[in-house]
């Protein structure tokens, strides 16, 4: 399943989803899904933790969302999960 359509989607049947690389990285789990202006950012407790890391919710980087199956898989670029850790 791809990204649905905007505003098709609640946050909180993101919260508690794996969320993992497309080469099947584990990143962690969403913990919260945080709006900032216009965009979105999934706020993700890192695996192994403890550190959180936080990547844009747009379709370039979470290429198949499943909230069903708890699951988003993630196509980021380069830096992205280190640069992001807090």
């Amino acid at each position: 399943m791809k990204i649905p359509e905007e505003g098709r989607l609640y946050d909180f049947a993101l919260i508690g989803c794996s969320v993992m690389t497309t080469a099947g990285l584990s990143v962690g789990v969403v913990k919260d899904v945080v709006a900032i202006g216009e965009s979105t950012l999934l706020v993700i407790e890192g695996d192994p933790g403890p550190k959180e890391v936080m990547v844009p919710f747009v379709r370039d980087i979470c290429v198949e969302v499943d909230p069903d199956g708890k699951r988003i898989v993630i196509d980021p670029p380069d830096g992205l999960l280190d640069l992001n850790e807090i």
